[in-house]
């Protein structure tokens, strides 16, 4: 337990520091499921408004559904997600949402045909230490050059099994090496985000908590490539996102890396 420790990199106690801004950006990603093939085309807008990132990312799936998430993220003085939220529709539908608001806490589920959960999350309020849906990407993004350097940071992950709650994550790097995308091969490094659930009580909620995966561009400045995510509670399909399109994969997951740190 002290090896851990020892080995866990240090944050500053305000949170994630900025060392990448981000501004304008519009991008076009891939969906794919467990078998490589896409099942969704998506379309991600970024863009400064009032200070502040604002992040929107919509997925049209070929069965019909529609998913949109959107948050927005200070990055002064540092890297921290104010707002976020998902939705999935099916025509004029909304078949289930979840928001969560860092600066109160005040987090809502709401699925069709069930009463609206909502909660206060105390430690989602630890601005700059805490993080929902894509704003991990952002956050992971700017600890880099930490996670580079070995060992694991810790933060804050809001969840929905279905009900809000707060999870420990622990991230570290354990690839580097070509990753091959549109016929291409880029440099790039796997990062894993894993949750800090005890055994008891995953079996006590029935639910799985599985890592998830991000790979970015390597080397600096990071750039995002891939994503291994559920598709939005931990129990859901793992779904790939990956922001350069291409022909289906028989193998979604990627080939070892070159070099492994684990």
């Amino acid at each position: 337990m002290l090896a851990s420790a020892l080995m866990c990199a240090a944050l500053p106690a305000w949170g994630v520091p900025l060392r990448w801004p981000e501004g304008t950006l519009r991008g076009f990603p891939v969906v794919r499921d467990a078998s490589g093939q896409q099942i969704a085309d998506g379309t991600l807008t970024q863009w400064i408004e009032d200070g502040n990132l604002h992040v929107t990312g919509t997925y049209v799936f070929k069965d019909g559904r529609v998913v949109e998430e959107q948050t927005v993220l200070s990055q002064h003085p540092e890297l921290a997600q104010l707002r976020w939220s998902w939705e999935e529709r099916k025509g004029t539908e909304v078949e289930r949402s979840y928001s969560i608001d860092f600066t109160t806490g005040h987090a809502v589920v709401h699925k069709r045909g069930e009463e609206v959960r909502e909660d206060t999350l105390d430690d989602a309020k630890q601005l700059g230490r805490a993080f929902a849906g894509v704003g991990f990407m952002y956050a992971v993004k700017n600890l880099v050059a930490d996670l580079d350097k070995g060992g694991e940071i810790e933060l804050t992950a809001v969840a929905f099994t279905p009900k809000p709650r707060t999870v420990k994550v622990s991230i570290r790097r354990d690839q580097e090496g070509p990753l091959t995308m549109g016929g291409r091969a880029l440099g790039a490094e796997r990062f894993v985000i894993h949750p800090e659930i005890p055994l008891a009580f995953i079996a006590k909620l029935f639910i799985k908590a599985p890592d998830q995966y991000l790979w970015f561009y390597k080397p600096s400045p990071p750039a995002f490539l891939r994503a291994d995510i559920p598709l939005a509670e931990p129990s859901d399909p793992m779904i790939r996102i990956e922001l350069i399109g291409g022909g289906s994969q028989a193998q979604p997951q990627s080939r070892r890396a070159s070099r492994s740190r684990r």
